[in-house]
């Protein structure tokens, strides 16, 4: 059970390193608006939905990371605030737990759902909440 453990919190650091990198992309999506000249907050029409779409995706499916995303993006002189990386932060800092949980569940119902198609009706190996 150990194993199990060590092997979900190596999977939860990997993983929110990795989305570290991403919300640093993307928050560097937005700011290469301003390396073409002139076409700065007219760039950010296209980058604020990319923007609020990969927040969406990458961070939980969170509503409220991907509208703030697309809002400071598309409103004028707001692109210096690191959106995407203030969900990473929210996510995997704030609510660390919570996020740990989820991947938890989410292994659950993997394994449930490959026990079932394969037959295995062996238990459930990731320990409970």
């Amino acid at each position: 059970m150990s194993a199990d453990i060590e092997k979900l919190k190596k999977k939860f650091e990997t993983e929110k390193q990795t989305k570290l990198m991403i919300a640093i992309g993307i928050d560097l999506l937005g700011y290469l608006s301003y390396l073409i000249p002139g076409l700065g907050e007219f760039a950010d029409t296209a980058i604020a939905p990319v923007s609020a779409i990969l927040v969406y995706i990458f961070f939980n499916k969170k509503l409220k990371w991907a509208g703030f995303t697309f809002f400071e993006e598309i409103l004028p002189f707001t692109d210096v605030i690191p959106s995407a990386t203030i969900a990473w932060h929210d996510m995997y800092v704030r609510n660390q737990e919570k996020t740990i949980e989820d991947m938890v569940d989410s292994e659950k119902r993997k394994e449930n759902a490959f026990n079932k198609h394969s037959g295995n009706n062996t238990k459930n190996t990731l320990p409970e909440k």
